[in-house]
């Protein structure tokens, strides 16, 4: 077959009619409906006439919808698969001949919503495991298509243009929701190319089976669950998924996720910058890597060689509140304002437990290592807990201070690798300090008897400190990140019952009291249903955040104060809730009214000829007046004009008619935060909408701060 091609773009010289004829196809299907070419109107597949078996290439034409039906059984013709790096041996080319391995291409919208009992089919047409057909490629012109309860198997590549690949169902448009789905043995679950992205991938099982074909495991295009655009303006949603690889396979590879309440078993590595909360790894070579910034909440990593390795440039990291077992955590580069703290690690068996830079090491747990960290930059290491390691530390600097720990039952303080003098401080130890270190003073040495008077439990590794124990109200100096200690409880208590509150010694505060904070629902008032996987931040800090479960249920301690509460999902409007107050050990009720982005559900952007971008404004946030924006580059047709603000409830709080459209390409009106009688209007968010002959055109959001 010629490899040189005058051109690499999507062509589609062959185009043709779809084709929808009863034959006798072949022995596997006895009567099915043969389908490929252009769909130029709204169709219906329906599971009345299965199997669909798609001999071309399917187009579904703009603005033309394709509806799947409960039950619906699609089979794609595919090809044989020996190297993904090879399009043209494999014929995984859209737009040549003999173009083997066929694909979906939507420029309209697909709508696939199946059912739990009946559930809509994309499968190969050839029961052979080295066969795989193509993609659905849904292009950056489409609207967002849906689908639900679907199965995919045996998906692979196409190759668009040269450079340019659609892989697996792959949203080029970077609008899509998907749930309770299944990719079976698929080359790339989940792909998107597209800067914005506004995906929701949340209930489904990413499989990658024992008896794949095995070239998949073994190209450079692909081995991905997920994976998206590296420069994205919003996080991706994925959420309460399953991913099981095969070792050598990736989970996600996302720019920008949110990546909350998933299952990765056995999946080579996941990365992306982003939120990972309450997620489980468990197997692979590696759970997380490299990331410009990660926040790392109530994980729980087991078997994962390493939890988490980054190489590369300085990333910003918070790791907090997760579980390693077995699972090495190796920073190599990061900011040096990151920090490490309330987890815990152990059973690391080669190599340290953890390798990092950070600034703050504190309130960590770690037991039972053949190394437990590494770290020779300006860190301070307060209130952890070393034990039953072989080896404190392998690399300690004089810019080191060892501060509130405890370090009891390890072989060694350290095996190599002093260097200058650290200091040690308010300890609790079993050796006689090394004459590198400095004895900051106030440290403890005891024998083996004192130390089983120390913690509740020391055989069974509860640390928590027990009635009488020398660590209780023993330490120096305040919590270095956060007033919790491991458990989230205060973090200053007077432990000892004497009237002064004093830190105690380890990762534990004694008979510290739970702190409150806020809890609540999220959810939608127009149908009074839970919102879920909301992301919720105080004070919109970046790092003191949680999510919303797939009940809309979320809890959050924090001390007493007065916050602003910010809630944010993709598909709904930016909520903040301000000057919530806290009271000390109580809960204040704080449910979130998530309202819909405007069109959620159809979301049909309409195809207009006077070429209009979107709405934007600056400045953004405003206090007291903000310009509106927006440029037509043809303005022919255009009659009348006006921009509508609207409110979080949806009411009109001002309107501006019959814009001069006709006399500039470049537009700008400003708007004071008033409403239209002059009054002005509350700090809040707020939407400006464009219609143009009567029709929505584009709309955008602004966030008055007063």
């Amino acid at each position: 077959m010629n490899k040189c091609f005058c051109s690499m773009f999507f062509t589609f010289l062959t185009r043709r009619c779809v084709i929808l004829t009863v034959i006798l196809f072949s022995a596997c299907f006895l009567y099915s409906i043969e389908v490929g070419g252009e769909i130029t109107e709204d169709t219906t597949w329906t599971p009345e006439n299965n199997p669909y078996i798609v001999i071309e290439n399917i187009y579904v034409n703009e603005d033309v919808t394709l509806t799947l039906l409960p039950g619906t059984e699609i089979k794609v013709t595919g090809a044989l698969l020996t190297c993904l790096d090879d399009f043209y041996d494999n014929f995984f080319l859209t737009g040549s001949s003999p173009d083997l391995a066929k694909c979906i291409k939507v420029d309209g919208r697909i709508i696939a919503e199946g059912t739990e009992q009946d559930s809509i089919i994309f499968t190969r047409t050839q029961d052979y495991f080295a066969y795989n057909w193509g993609s659905i490629y849904i292009t950056h012109n489409a609207d967002q298509c849906r689908f639900k309860h679907c199965l995919f198997e045996h998906a692979a590549n196409t190759l668009i243009t040269y450079s340019d690949i659609s892989k697996g169902l792959n949203f080029e448009n970077g609008n899509g929701i998907v749930r309770n789905c299944k990719f079976l043995n698929c080359a790339v679950g989940i792909s998107s190319e597209a800067f914005t992205q506004n995906l929701e991938i949340i209930d489904n099982d990413f499989i990658i089976t024992n008896y794949v074909n095995p070239y998949l495991l073994n190209f450079s295009r692909g081995r991905k669950h997920i994976e998206t655009n590296y420069g994205l303006s919003q996080y991706v949603l994925v959420c309460n998924n399953t991913f099981e690889g095969y070792w050598s396979y990736n989970g996600i590879d996302c720019y920008q996720v949110s990546c909350v309440d998933n299952i990765f078993s056995h999946c080579n590595s996941s990365k992306g910058s982003g939120y990972y909360y309450r997620n489980e790894f468990t197997g692979g070579n590696y759970g997380l890597t490299d990331g410009e910034f990660l926040y790392i909440k109530k994980n729980s990593f087991i078997d994962c060689g390493r939890a988490l390795y980054t190489w590369g440039d300085e990333g910003y990291y918070e790791i907090s509140d997760n579980y390693f077992d077995e699972s090495r955590v190796s920073i190599y580069f990061c900011d040096p304002n990151s920090f490490f703290v309330r987890n815990y690690l152990t059973n690391v068996g080669g190599g340290v437990a953890f390798y990092g830079a950070m600034s703050r090491i504190t309130d960590n747990i770690i037991n039972n290592c053949n190394t437990a960290l590494s770290a020779y930059a300006n860190d301070l290491f307060c209130n952890n807990i070393f034990i039953n390691n072989s080896e404190v530390f392998s690399s300690l600097s004089d810019n080191c201070i060892i501060q509130n720990c405890i370090l009891l039952n390890n072989d060694d303080l350290y095996q190599h690798n002093i260097y200058g003098a650290p200091i040690i401080r308010n300890c609790i130890m079993d050796f006689a300090l090394p004459p590198e270190c400095i004895d900051g003073g106030g440290n403890t040495l005891v024998d083996s008897l004192q130390v089983q008077s120390i913690f509740a439990d020391i055989q069974n590794c509860n640390f928590h400190l027990t009635p009488g124990s020398i660590a209780i109200d023993a330490g120096f100096g305040a919590p270095v990140y956060y007033p919790f200690d491991l458990d989230n409880n205060k973090r200053i208590w007077d432990g000892d019952g004497n009237g002064s509150t004093v830190i105690d010694i380890g990762a534990y505060e004694y008979s510290a009291p739970a702190y409150g904070g806020i809890q609540g629902v999220t959810y939608n008032p127009a149908n009074n249903e839970a919102v879920d996987f909301v992301l919720i931040k105080i004070d919109n800090q970046t790092g003191e955040f949680t999510f919303s479960d797939s009940l809309g249920w979320y809890e959050y301690k924090l001390p007493a104060g007065i916050y602003d509460v910010y809630a944010e999902r993709i598909f709904y409007d930016d909520v903040i809730e301000y000057q919530i107050e806290v009271i000390d050990g109580q809960f204040t009720q704080l449910d979130i009214l998530m309202y819909e982005t405007v069109d959620v559900e159809e979301h049909t952007i309409p195809h207009s000829s006077f070429q209009i971008s979107n709405l934007t404004n600056y400045p953004n946030p405003f206090n007291p007046s903000t310009e509106i924006r927006f440029q037509i580059s043809d303005f022919t047709g255009i009659e009348e004009a006006e921009i509508i603000i609207f409110n979080l409830k949806g009411q009109q709080v001002r309107k501006f008619s019959n814009l001069p459209i006709n006399k500039s390409q470049n537009h700008q009106i400003v708007w004071d935060g008033t409403d239209q009688s002059g009054k002005s209007v509350a700090s809040s968010i707020y939407f400006s909408h464009l219609r143009i002959n009567n029709k929505e055109i584009a709309s955008g959001k602004m966030l008055l701060l007063k």
